[in-house]
């Protein structure tokens, strides 16, 4: 069973119009998808780790990672990359430890009075 680990969250899928597949000459079946690794425990995010960039082909299923990419398109991804923000869900696990933590020192409070 696993406890604790890390996984990939879509944060943003974006067309890339002005490019084609560089496999299979579609155009206008580019994207670009940018992608959050978060660590979890019990499968609830706790901390959003870092950001990946991605360009696929909507045809095809070609994946290019950002190294792979032409330099426009690289540049393309960048900007989507820049723009992305973190979703409020990933966080959601520092949210639960946080009142935990509260409902302790709180309860610790009123037992010693």
């Amino acid at each position: 069973m696993v406890i604790f680990g890390w996984r990939e969250a879509k944060i943003n899928i974006l067309p890339a119009n002005d490019h084609s597949c560089s496999y299979c000459n579609t155009p206008e079946c580019l994207y670009i998808q940018v992608s959050r690794l978060y660590l979890h425990i019990f499968w609830i995010p706790i901390v959003p780790l870092h950001k990946k960039t991605y360009s696929f082909c909507g045809h095809c299923k070609l994946r290019m990672d950002k190294n792979q990419m032409p330099p426009d398109l690289q540049r393309k991804a960048k900007d989507c990359m820049q723009t992305s923000k973190t979703p409020w869900w990933m966080f959601s696990g520092l949210l639960i430890i946080a009142f935990f933590m509260l409902y302790v020192f709180s309860s610790a409070l009123f037992i010693d009075k």
